[in-house]
């Protein structure tokens, strides 16, 4: 077994709600890697009740947003919330921020203030930001995404797991602090039967079978 990745589809009739099962299920599922495609027609509106965006910022897994036309309201929130973002030209997202403190770390006071106005940031924009991975040509957003999460699903999805939490939660510690965090959980990987896969394959020059132990 080697990790797998789930791909959940935002359509016109998805809420923040259904959403919210559909990662739970995915999460369920065994999936190391989960893939959101907005490349399709999006909700009108899509309003999530008060606290629920933490627990998508929250996700252990690695979360993939795919989009290719303008991303607004509720789902950039969402959009901003995942950890890569791959945007198909001429996509853009719009407004609002509110309490994403993620999102204004990543975007810096003048991104950040755009959107916090309302107003939009085209493709060219946010790579510039740094508010997306990469920006594909129209049509390709979700080809690209799904070659990114077939990547990150062939990796060690404990790896994976702690690589993320490193990450986030390093942000907002002191450089000092965050290097000791990233150490204790570099020591913990060590001591899974994944790890030891890992080093078995390298001296075989094999590809690795992780079991996520």
């Amino acid at each position: 077994m080697t990790g797998s990745a789930a791909e959940i589809r935002i359509e016109p009739g998805t809420t923040a709600e259904a959403l919210g099962d559909s990662l739970d299920r995915a999460f369920e599922s065994g999936a190391s890697v989960v893939l959101l495609d907005a490349t399709g027609e999006l909700p009108e509106r899509f309003d999530a009740p008060a606290g629920w965006l933490h627990g998508v910022t929250a996700f252990e897994l690695p979360l993939v947003f795919a989009f290719e036309g303008p991303v607004a309201g509720g789902l950039t929130e969402v959009a901003l919330a995942c950890d890569i973002r791959i945007c198909g030209a001429p996509g853009a997202l719009k407004g609002r921020l509110r309490g994403n403190a993620r999102a204004r770390t990543l975007a810096g006071d003048g991104p950040a203030l755009t959107l916090f106005l309302g107003q939009a940031l085209d493709a060219d924009a946010l790579l510039a930001a740094g508010l997306v991975s990469n920006v594909t040509a129209v049509g390709e957003a979700l080809a690209e995404a799904r070659r990114t999460v077939e990547v990150i699903a062939s990796r060690g999805p404990i790896a994976t797991r702690l690589g993320k939490e490193a990450i986030w939660r390093g942000l907002a510690q002191p450089l000092e602090q965050a290097l000791r965090f990233e150490t204790d959980l570099t020591l913990l990987l060590q001591t899974t039967k994944d790890r030891a896969e890992g080093v078995r394959a390298f001296l075989e020059k094999r590809p690795p079978i992780f079991t996520g132990e």
